[in-house]
């Protein structure tokens, strides 16, 4: 995938993300991260160095599991979610 293509779309998603209520933290570690929910709250950790289009799967994937039937999702972002994740 373009880099554009995948820094448009980690934008998109970590704009969804925060419309959501998950907190986003980039930091440096070994895992591979995810999401966890820490005092009711969402959070999503991803190691910071970290290639784009792996953090844009793996947020794409952790987003998929929330209700977004209410949410705005451009057409482009829709489609990766539907079809590669």
């Amino acid at each position: 995938m373009a880099a554009n293509k995948v820094d448009t779309l980690l934008a998109e998603l970590e704009t969804l993300a925060q419309q959501l209520g998950i907190r986003l933290r980039y930091e440096s570690t070994r895992a591979k991260g995810g999401l966890c929910q820490v005092d009711g709250k969402f959070q999503f950790i991803l190691d910071r160095k970290a290639a784009k289009d792996f953090r844009l799967l793996m947020l794409a994937r952790a987003i998929k599991t929330f209700d977004l039937s209410n949410m705005y999702i451009s057409p482009k972002l829709r489609e990766y979610l539907d079809e590669e994740v």
